[in-house]
């Protein structure tokens, strides 16, 4: 049977939102998690938008049923119509700040490219970088100040701290991207240096630890360079080159299993005989019958 989606016309817990334009709203975040014994429960908001700014602490951010380790510093930043839910540690600090859809929207009206890029659920560690962490919480400290005084043009300024702390979060958005494209591109051409590699070198039969070496990364990073691009260890597809080689002295030559496997640069046959098949599935003798 399909779960009912828990929506809350208002603040978790609550249903008596009053569907304000300008609705802003900012509390702790242990002071309503600790009322539900550090557990929301996966829910929704129609038309509310939630930022969760994590000072310090850990928790589990839920949505769509999976689970993501958060610890502070960091920010949570959750659209409209976006199922999430937490488990904090009862150590967790820091503020939730809750605004309409609309407050988001018409303090961007002039650029839209910055709501685009905050239409969905979206995590950021600052942990590496927390100089710019230090800039949004001073901002999000002044928005909670200014919403618990009553000043001059009070709306005005804070409309005016919102768009400075949304536009610091849109460059540590672009920032992030930037990096991960550099990431992927330096991933594909250490993937791209192994496997050319391997195929000059393979009869040499180098420990992919030298072939490591050679590229300038760890064994490690060459065993996560070659799982993100293939899926595969670099070990398994060292064997698989050796196997093809194999597969073809055994169908376009007479040498024997064990002259095949000197070739390739096995010292013991039976060693080779037992790679073959458990890539292939059948004996090298009982391949070359097919």
């Amino acid at each position: 049977m399909k779960e009912k989606l828990v929506i809350f016309n208002g603040l978790y817990g609550e249903n008596n939102y009053s569907s304000l334009l300008e609705f802003v709203h900012a509390e702790p975040l242990e002071s309503r998690s600790k009322m539900y014994n550090w557990e929301i429960k996966e829910h929704l908001h129609t038309d509310l938008v939630q930022l969760f700014v994590i000072e310090s602490g850990n928790g589990i951010l839920v949505s769509e049923k999976k689970e993501s380790i958060i610890s502070g510093p960091s920010i949570v930043f959750i659209p409209i119509n976006t199922l999430h839910g937490f488990i904090f540690q009862d150590n967790v600090k820091g503020e939730v700040i809750t605004f309409s859809d609309y407050f988001l929207e018409n303090n961007f009206k002039q650029n839209q490219k910055i709501v685009f890029e905050l239409n969905h659920l979206q995590c950021f560690n600052f942990e590496r970088n927390n100089t710019h962490f230090e800039q949004i919480k001073i901002l999000k400290e002044m928005i909670i100040k200014e919403l618990n005084e009553e000043n001059i043009e009070k709306r005005t300024f804070i409309n005016s701290l919102f768009q400075t702390l949304f536009l610091a979060i849109f460059r540590v958005n672009q920032i992030q991207k930037t990096s991960m494209e550099e990431t992927d591109n330096k991933t594909l051409k250490y993937f791209q240096i192994f496997q050319k590699s391997i195929k000059q070198d393979y009869s040499e039969m180098k420990t992919i630890s030298q072939y490591a070496k050679e590229i300038g990364i760890t064994t490690m990073h060459l065993n996560r360079v070659c799982k993100i691009v293939i899926g595969k260890s670099p070990l398994q597809i060292l064997h698989e080159l050796v196997v093809a080689e194999a597969k073809k002295y055994l169908l376009n030559t007479s040498y024997s299993i064990s002259e095949i496997s000197y070739f390739l640069n096995f010292n013991d046959p039976a060693y080779f005989t037992r790679l073959f098949k458990k890539n292939v599935g059948v004996s090298p003798s009982d391949f070359r019958k097919t």
